[in-house]
């Protein structure tokens, strides 16, 4: 007699793929923002740090820039006046600012920190008035010369590149406050690098004391020296200065 095999599936064997249970689900979204939360500062921090990178050699371009205009001006460098021959580090004339761009061969972008967003970007400040361009970084290269009879009363005086000290700061990263307002500007406070990018606030300060760029979180700057180099420093290590020739504005340097 033959035999015949019979085989029966047994109906605890799964017939399809099998779903997350809620469980499972659960675990997965937890572990997905657990990794998040700790991914997003190191992206964040490389971002910054690129950011920083690209703001030094902005800098340095700035500085062979200057170079350049020196060389074919008597060893002058460009007026650290506005368009009303007053001095804001972060502005310049009309003027000096063409004479750069030209000689930086048309290219502006080299005047301009990644991180700060003017124009109709952030908090809409202004990259032009009646006072010249809004730039983003400090140019320091100013001799301001006060009367002996009034403190008001100054004149800016021209700056030789090869005659000064190659220690002394000629540009930096603006980290910039300005204490009063006018028309054309509002109490302002601008930190380009924290530790996430770039911080800017208007209006007065929200406690007293608070009205420098360490207070919206500022982590320092670069600095190019009038030897050619490039530094960064922390701002604790930074001075505070004045970056205007009416004390109506501050910056680090």
């Amino acid at each position: 007699m033959k035999m015949q095999r019979v085989f029966h599936r047994r109906i605890d064997e799964p017939t399809g793929s099998a779903g997350f249970t809620l469980v499972e689900l659960m675990v997965v979204i937890a572990m997905t923002a657990v990794l998040t939360a700790l991914l997003l500062p190191a992206l964040s921090g490389a971002k910054e740090k690129a950011r920083r990178a690209l703001c030094k050699n902005n800098l340095h371009q700035l500085y062979v820039v200057c170079d350049l205009y020196a060389g074919n001006n008597s060893d002058l460098l460009p007026s650290a006046a506005d368009n009303h021959d007053q001095y804001h580090s972060i502005r310049l004339s009309d003027q000096t600012f063409t004479n750069l761009v030209n000689y930086a061969g048309g290219n502006s972008n080299i005047f301009y920190c990644p991180n700060l967003n003017f124009g109709d970007g952030v908090k809409g400040v202004a990259s032009h008035d009646a006072y010249g361009y809004v730039i983003g970084y400090s140019y320091l290269a100013d001799d301001i010369v006060t009367s002996a009879l009034d403190p008001l009363d100054y004149s800016l005086a021209p700056v030789k590149l090869s005659a000064t000290a190659p220690t002394n700061e000629l540009l930096a990263d603006a980290n910039y406050w300005t204490i009063t307002q006018n028309a054309y500007s509002a109490l302002m406070k601008m930190a380009p690098h924290t530790a996430a990018g770039a911080a800017l606030a208007q209006g007065p300060p929200s406690s007293p004391g608070a009205t420098n760029s360490a207070s919206i979180g500022a982590m320092g700057g670069n600095i190019e020296l009038f030897d050619g180099s490039v530094n960064w420093r922390t701002i604790s290590s930074m001075q505070s200065l004045s970056a205007s020739s009416e004390d109506d504005a501050y910056g680090n340097r």
